[in-house]
């Protein structure tokens, strides 16, 4: 049997019935209390059965080509009830009203002035995937944006950080929104601040505005993928209303953010998996931390929610073009196949499903991100409550998961373009990365000692001044003996996000000095002429690496453009 072609394996044996069985439409998870984790059985339902009808949206009139939106039959559950029952009750019952202009240049994970925000503007009524977790959670939106699209849904995405402007944050059909329609989406949310007396922060104005867009876009959003920022419970995405949550999920778990979010994986997990909406569903990466996956299913269990495992992507073994650096033949598209749950009649089943695809993503690291994100749609394609959410998901199929694999595009992971040298016929590839913490510091070297042995690395870094993170947590899994290293500062002020700062080149300098026989060079000019200088002097025979920070990719892309 050829091992390309997705197969069905079905196992059932002794071990594997001696689980017990639980109906979801009883209890909604596994009986096993969360002190007592057990692995989840290996027969129940996906979710319990949908207290939604579907119906149109008053805006949405038959015959325009897309699916009626159902409604709630009975009133709406506010988030607050989830994430923090008191916040639910009366305006007393808020935080504490922040003096002015203390939150313009701060980060605050709280939700009572997002809340307050949300109230004033069109009801979001859009089903919506949502994904929280320290690393991954792009690449995960971005393949499943792409799948949703090939699959005929008209699709709205929310990143952060941005890349290059604060509109990048945001995709409705696959492409920010123009200038001018970002601009007026802002200037309206700031004016309904303004004049109700919210102050906001920086990301929740840009999140509000996103959700501005998407629920005033024409015509109607089908689904939205919507990225967590650094949180999950109290992120300012997490207003979304539950009755239109089609899942939650949880890509890797690290330690980062600390000083936000808590100082062990258990912590963070517990942080970032309560975006679980109750009765619901959250999907978990595959090779997630054991505590994390431990907290995860004790939150399913509270929240009566089902949580399934994504399973494991492999990579089929084939002949591929080699990497080449002279002449530049960039690293071919995996052959790769994925393991996901075995459906039948709505109820996840022993056994085992495969679905192969090509996947151009780059790093070992992407294959989980692709297990998490076929797995939701997989899922979501079978499951009752979804479907009567968004019936459209109905259309997902292996063949469909394929094309839409095949064609996501996420720039500035692990991603390649070429810059020519002024002034000379000269052109260099480079490989950029928003790699900012220890966790993604190891996948990416990990994907350059894929590229081959011999490869003499430079690399051009940039950190971001964090709490709780030091340089060394991130360039000591990142650097090795014979690695050049180049220090420049990114270009700041970051739009959207004054607070954002680079790290003490001395500092990180001493660093790179310890862990390497080279001392590190360093450029005083930030920015694009920073780079322009370093990547002028890229030797022929070395590999030029920008990582470290997101916002020295930005950099990296505008000066390609103005070249």
């Amino acid at each position: 049997m050829d091992p390309r072609i997705p197969t069905r394996v079905v196992v059932c044996d002794s071990a594997q019935l001696a689980w017990p069985s639980v109906d979801l439409k009883q209890n909604g998870h596994h009986s096993y209390p969360p002190q007592h984790y057990a692995p989840p059985p290996h027969v129940y339902h996906l979710a319990p059965e949908p207290q939604y009808r579907a119906r149109p949206r008053p805006h949405q009139a038959s015959g325009n080509g897309h699916n009626p939106r159902p409604q709630p039959q009975s009133q709406v559950m506010s988030v607050a009830h989830i994430s923090d029952p008191a916040a639910a009750g009366s305006e007393s019952n808020r935080p504490p009203a922040v003096p002015q202009g203390s939150r313009a240049d701060k980060i605050d994970l709280t939700l009572g002035h997002m809340r307050r925000l949300m109230s004033y503007l069109p009801p979001l009524q859009i089903p919506a995937i949502h994904l929280a977790g320290t690393n991954g959670k792009g690449s995960v939106s971005a393949i499943l944006d792409s799948i949703l699209t090939v699959a005929g849904l008209r699709t709205a995405r929310y990143n952060s950080p941005h890349l290059i402007e604060a509109r990048d944050a945001i995709r409705i059909a696959g492409v920010p929104p123009p200038r001018n329609d970002y601009d007026t989406a802002v200037g309206t949310i700031r004016h309904i601040a303004a004049q109700r007396q919210i102050e906001v922060s920086p990301f929740e104005l840009a999140t509000a505005a996103a959700y501005y867009m998407f629920a005033t876009a024409q015509p109607p959003i089908d689904v939205m993928i919507i990225e967590c920022g650094m949180g999950g419970v109290n992120d300012a995405t997490n207003v979304i209303p539950p009755a239109y949550n089609l899942a939650s999920a949880l890509t890797s778990v690290g330690l980062d953010h600390t000083t936000f979010l808590g100082d062990t994986i258990a912590a963070i997990a517990d942080q970032k998996a309560r975006i679980t909406v109750p009765g619901g569903l959250l999907v978990t990466a595959p090779n997630l931390a054991p505590e994390a996956l431990h907290v995860a299913h004790g939150i399913g269990y509270q929240l009566r929610a089902a949580v399934i495992e994504a399973g494991l992507t492999t990579v089929i073994n084939e002949d591929r073009r080699p990497f080449s650096l002279s002449p530049f033949i960039p690293p071919q598209p995996l052959h790769v196949r994925t393991r996901i749950p075995v459906i039948l009649d709505g109820r996840l089943v022993p056994g085992e499903d495969y679905v192969a695809t090509r996947l151009p993503l780059g790093g070992q690291h992407q294959l989980d991100n692709l297990s998490l994100a076929l797995t939701i749609v997989h899922v979501l394609s079978h499951d009752k409550r979804a479907l009567s959410i968004q019936p459209a998901l109905a259309r997902i199929t292996p063949p469909i998961m394929q094309r839409g694999v095949e064609a996501t595009k996420w720039e500035g992971r692990c991603s390649w373009l070429k810059y020519k040298v002024p002034g000379t016929d000269r052109s260099i590839p480079v490989l950029v990365d928003g790699a900012h913490n220890a966790d993604s510091a190891k996948t990416l070297r990990a994907y350059i000692n894929e590229l081959g042995a011999g490869i003499k690395v430079h690399f051009v870094i940039s950190l971001s001044s964090s709490p709780g993170k030091s340089p060394e947590s991130v360039l000591r899994p990142l650097l090795g003996q014979g690695d050049k290293v180049t220090l420049v500062d990114f270009t700041t002020p970051v739009d959207g996000m004054p607070w954002v700062k680079p790290s003490n080149k001395d500092e990180v300098e001493g660093v790179v000095n310890n862990l390497i026989n080279d001392e590190a060079a360093v450029v005083d000019q930030p920015g694009v002429e920073g780079l322009k200088q370093i990547l002028g002097a890229i030797g022929y025979n070395e590999l030029a690496v920008v990582c470290g920070s997101l916002y020295l990719v930005a950099d990296v892309y505008r000066l390609a453009n103005s070249t």
